[in-house]
């Protein structure tokens, strides 16, 4: 005997839950998650910000439709904020003005607050800074921090709420499609369901290939990540960023974290099979070294390190959509490293396509067109 939904989510993860939150009042839903726990893997490793001038017109469309559930999140499903300010700064070099001014000029067409700063307006916000490694920066001061795993349970309930069944430790196997739906073989057993939707993140083209559907090309791209205590109180820093265009700055970034922590990164992106990411310490040498360059803070220790995995469609914007090749099988995979940040509206849409009705009408809904999102645009 088989179990039974409207809807199989395969995927515990942000992308998976978000679905299941906004699916759960109009269908059965069913997310199964392979790890014994939810949110292992990129979820659960992501020092996510809310960026509205971050990742390109379609992010930023989903990034500005979510931008109500951040600031103001159903209080029966968050008992606190998810968000906290911590400002954002792209620096660049002495001879990066135009570059700078160029991006500034890009973000306030979404941000009108965002400001281009000289050398002396970066080091007021930042004065660790060397100054004669830097000469430019946009600052976008509304910038936040996510409390992801705050987020994350927040759809765990919703979805519960309206009696999802969440279940772990339950690995989608094999995928058969059938007259009604599909026959999703796990671990455990199998699950009959009208509709498959795909939210594996990083494992997302091995489950369409268990489901005879060919990849869409996905590439997960490791990012190594690590926590080190400054000698001077990084309170009131925002989010350091060289600029990735810059001629002179070596890419990293940096953040404050609790107890006087910061965060800091390569902000790498190397190719990695989908699996358990492991930190890579050539990277954590060389974003100490970049770090030394662009800064005064004269790390040299590392309290903990990290790595997770932020996997890319082709073109590195979402796929969120039906597989026009196979009947009932639906994407929601590709958001690199927004899919925090845009969890909300995109979890809306996709459950809004999966019912058939106009995305723009469901709460938190994006108006993009979804053709922008769809998986057919990767099909000849």
């Amino acid at each position: 005997m088989s179990d039974g939904a409207d809807v199989v989510i395969i995927g515990g993860g942000i992308a998976g839950l978000t679905v299941a939150h906004h699916l759960a009042p109009h269908r059965r839903v069913m997310v199964i998650e392979a790890e014994p726990t939810l949110a292992h893997h990129t979820t659960g490793r992501s020092a996510a910000q809310y960026l509205e001038t971050y990742g390109g017109a379609v992010n930023q469309s989903l990034t500005l439709a979510s931008r109500h559930f951040f600031f103001d999140p159903p209080p029966d499903l968050v008992d606190h904020d998810l968000l906290t300010r911590v400002p954002f700064l792209h620096v660049g070099g002495p001879d990066d003005r135009e570059l700078i001014e160029a991006e500034a000029a890009r973000a306030a067409t979404f941000v009108p607050g965002v400001a281009v700063l000289d050398r002396d307006g970066l080091r007021r916000h930042c004065p660790v800074l060397r100054p004669e490694a830097v000469g430019w920066g946009v600052l976008e001061p509304d910038a936040m921090d996510i409390d992801v795993m705050a987020l994350h349970q927040a759809f765990v309930r919703g979805s519960r709420r309206h009696d999802a069944v969440i279940a772990t430790s339950r690995s989608a196997q094999r995928i058969e499609p059938r007259p009604d739906g599909w026959r999703v073989h796990t671990s455990t057993g199998p699950i009959d369901t009208h509709f498959v939707v795909n939210a594996a993140g990083a494992w997302g083209d091995v489950v369409a290939e268990r489901a005879g559907i060919d990849p869409l090309g996905l590439t997960p791209l490791r990012r190594t990540a690590f926590t080190s205590a400054p000698a001077t109180s990084p309170v009131g820093w925002p989010l350091v960023h060289t600029h990735v265009g810059s001629a002179t700055l070596a890419p990293c970034y940096f953040k404050p974290e609790a107890g006087g922590q910061l965060l800091c990164s390569l902000a790498d992106e190397s190719p990695a099979p989908p699996g358990d990411a492991r930190p890579n310490e050539v990277d954590v040498a060389l974003a100490l070294d970049h770090l030394d360059a662009l800064t005064t803070l004269g790390l040299r220790s590392v309290r903990r390190a990290w790595a997770g995995l932020r996997t890319f469609t082709p073109d590195r914007q979402p796929a969120i959509g039906w597989e026009p090749t196979a009947p009932g099988f639906f994407w929601m995979v590709g958001q690199g490293g927004t899919g925090i940040q845009t969890a909300p509206a995109s979890g809306a849409l996709a459950a809004a396509l999966i019912m058939g009705v106009d995305p723009a009408t469901v709460r938190h809904g994006p108006t993009l067109d979804p053709a922008a999102v769809s998986p057919a645009r990767f099909r000849a």
